[in-house]
């Protein structure tokens, strides 16, 4: 099965929120639909923690926040995050990204 989103790399340093505790994640990729986050410095949290993240994309001066849930991954490495509820305008900046960083 393929992804529905096209992904573009991302290497940036988020806050990623989990049980409402903000935590230092760095991103590997990101599309419309959601965003890869390598662990830093989080404890090891249950795969069904309440998750959001908080960043600012290349280029932008714009605070994007999400709630997110996590989708696959190695909870000791990193989790592939699926946005929920995204904003549409979060979610036309992170197109344009994607597009753009794609071309």
């Amino acid at each position: 099965m393929g992804r529905v989103n096209r992904r573009a790399p991302l290497d940036l340093y988020i806050n990623k929120v989990v049980d409402g505790v903000p935590f230092l994640a760095r991103t590997r990729d990101i599309s419309r639909g959601g965003v890869y986050v390598e662990r830093l410095l989080e404890p090891l949290a249950h795969l069904d923690a309440p998750v959001a993240v908080e960043f600012v994309l290349p280029e932008s001066d714009e605070v994007i926040w999400a709630e997110a849930e996590v989708v696959h991954g190695d909870p000791e490495r990193g989790v592939g995050l699926r946005f929920k509820g995204l904003d549409p305008y979060f979610a036309g900046l992170i197109g344009a990204y994607v597009a753009h960083a794609a071309a």
